[in-house]
């Protein structure tokens, strides 16, 4: 947890890390570290840019000479925060359609998407709730729509949709809006009824790092030893894993899917001992037959191993067994003989017939 605090404050980024928004196909502990990462690199850009430590009531700034050349400061109804062309796409005015800069949504961990997800949940059914998570879950399409407004003075919500989601514009009459965009309630119109013309440069931030890594270094500091054990638990078992697979174990796909976090690591440390249980008797084989193959006469150094281990002689003989085996292509004919005190002899053929 020091290391981790540590690399915050200095920003150095974890290293053997995936790099990007955390992967909810990983365990919970390396999607923190992959989100503190995401923080510390947004840190280090805007050291690099000279814009220092952000914070909530902070405005995002764009990195690229353009956009500082664009003056930010000008009039609403001049374009800014302009990408590239889209083509030969137009507006339904007849202006070209510009691609505008945007803010990149903010990553979010497994946990924090499960938090979100039981917050839809607790508002409830009625009216006030449901314009509440529409804006909840609009941030990151008014952002989009605000950037457009930008960077197109003059367009309209089906130009937008028209580059946003193509599939819901139609180009009957210089373009218009699909069907599913005309459905009562869509939060879409409402967004871009309050959508103001603001440039990305001029926007408030989706994602501030600094807030961001200080819940990450807090939920890490608040754990208890039973819940760092089991933030542990998944890396110590892939590693384990990945440790039987190198020493001769073989790899399996099953899948544990629908079971909880505790269940699924109990059924991989059950596979994992069963692993190396196979990986030690392996191991015990080839260090008794050496070089020599299973089932065939032992070598010079094979015999010498076993001879040392029995203190240089081997006891005397208290049965001798033989076995005779035929090749035919009709049945197995196989003869078994015991010799002891007493001798033993046990038989067992076939007889081939032919019916006529």
């Amino acid at each position: 947890m020091c290391l981790v605090n540590s690399c915050y404050k200095i920003n150095v980024i974890c290293y053997r890390l995936t790099d990007g928004s955390p992967n909810a196909r990983t365990c919970l502990l390396h999607q923190k570290l992959q989100l503190l990462n995401c923080c510390i690199k947004r840190a280090l850009e805007n050291s690099n840019t000279g814009l220092g430590n952000s914070s909530e009531e902070e405005f995002f700034d764009c990195t690229d000479d353009e956009d500082n050349d664009e003056q930010v400061n000008e009039p609403w109804n001049k374009p800014a925060g302009r990408l590239s062309r889209l083509e030969d796409a137009t507006l339904k005015n007849g202006e070209p359609l510009y691609v505008p800069r945007t803010q990149d949504p903010a990553p979010k961990t497994e946990d924090q998407l499960e938090e979100d997800a039981e917050l839809m949940v607790r508002l409830g059914d009625d009216a006030k709730a449901s314009e509440l998570r529409a804006r909840m879950m609009s941030a990151s399409l008014l952002s989009d729509m605000e950037a457009f407004k930008a960077a197109n003075p003059g367009s309209e919500l089906c130009d937008f949709v028209r580059w946003y989601s193509p599939r819901d514009w139609k180009p009957d009459d210089g373009g218009s809006l699909g069907d599913r965009m005309l459905l009562p309630g869509n939060p879409w119109l409402e967004a871009w009824s309050v959508a103001r013309p603001v440039s990305a440069a001029r926007q408030r931030r989706l994602f501030d790092e600094n807030r961001e890594a200080e819940q990450v270094l807090h939920y890490l500091r608040s754990r208890t030893v039973e819940a760092v054990v089991e933030l542990l638990l998944p890396g110590i078992l892939r590693a384990g894993a990945a440790k039987a697979q190198a020493e001769g174990a073989v790899r399996t796909n099953s899948s544990v899917g629908g079971l909880d976090t505790r269940r699924t690591c109990e059924m991989a440390a059950r596979d994992l001992f069963e692993a190396e249980l196979e990986v030690c008797k392996s191991k015990c084989v080839r260090k008794v037959l050496g070089n020599s193959a299973e089932g065939e006469p032992l070598d010079v150094a094979g015999r010498t191993r076993i001879l040392n281990a029995m203190g240089g002689l081997l006891p005397a003989p208290s049965r001798k067994e033989f076995t005779l085996r035929v090749k035919d292509s009709v049945g197995p004919q196989v003869m078994r003989a015991a010799l002891s005190n007493e001798m033993t002899i046990i038989g067992a053929f076939t007889e081939r017939i032919v019916c006529l």
